[in-house]
């Protein structure tokens, strides 16, 4: 289940995205959710399995007209799978069916994959 974050998230927020490399420095951290936060196309998501279940995972949006840009995505280590990275993204395209993805020059392969694979299952 994917929601947008809260205030009383950033603790999490922040130790899910310092697993990524370029985010392991507090002030670049600081930084990146700061952005995030400076503009209302930006948003961090946080996914969980269940409902009320423990935070696994943070998605970071930009949307530029119809496109958005998957600029972060991370999973606690013990929750890596592709499947649950396929889910997460399945979850925030499932509430934004006219956004377009699109990821970076790091997580477009993973885009890729996931749009393959989530073609298959509606042919």
């Amino acid at each position: 289940m994917l929601t947008q974050s809260r205030q009383s998230d950033e603790k999490t927020i922040m130790g899910i995205l310092s697993l990524l490399p370029g985010l392991r420095e507090i002030s670049h951290l600081n930084a990146e959710i700061a952005w995030y936060h400076d503009n209302e196309a930006r948003s961090l998501y946080v996914w969980q399995k269940e409902s009320q279940g423990q935070v696994l995972g943070v998605l970071g949006v930009e949307i530029y007209n119809n496109i958005a840009i998957i600029r972060h995505v991370a999973l606690t280590p013990e929750s890596r799978s592709v499947r649950n990275y396929f889910d997460m993204i399945s979850d925030y395209q499932e509430q934004h069916s006219e956004a377009f993805l699109m990821g970076t020059l790091d997580n477009q392969k993973l885009i890729n994959k996931w749009r393959k694979a989530t073609s298959r299952k509606t042919v």
